[in-house]
């Protein structure tokens, strides 16, 4: 079973380095944005745009992503995220909350970034799910 669309390539941890701080520069002056009242719609530019390319990377790199906790926890994320504009009272408690749970999963280990929610136990791979 492929479980790719976007195959390996010469560069891609490189990208995804560079995508991945790019995103934490954007995610920063969002913040910022957020907690003083402003609007920089640049600053949310660089944070949604380095995050749909490293989205793209990594979930059409293994398919296997969307059911894996890292996607539950981006998942809940958007919806945090849709509570910054819904609720702005609470934004900085959401943007806070956001950046908590991306230093959690961006440093738990493999069992349980890559523990699928579906199946209930780690799933790295296709051969994971028949065995």
């Amino acid at each position: 079973m492929k479980t790719n669309i976007v195959p390996n390539f010469i560069g891609k941890r490189w990208l995804k380095v560079a995508l991945r701080s790019i995103h934490l520069v954007g995610v920063a002056l969002v913040f910022v944005s957020v907690v003083t009242g402003s609007h920089n719609s640049t600053s949310w530019g660089i944070a949604m745009i380095s995050g749909l390319g490293l989205f793209t990377i990594e979930a059409f790199s293994n398919l296997l992503w969307f059911i894996q906790l890292r996607s539950l926890v981006l998942y809940i994320k958007f919806m945090l995220l849709y509570a910054v504009f819904a609720y702005p009272d609470y934004a900085w408690h959401c943007m806070i909350t956001m950046i908590f749970l991306s230093g959690i999963v961006s440093h738990a280990p493999s069992s349980f970034r890559y523990h699928s929610f579906i199946h209930g136990k780690k799933i790295a791979s296709a051969d994971d799910i028949r065995g």
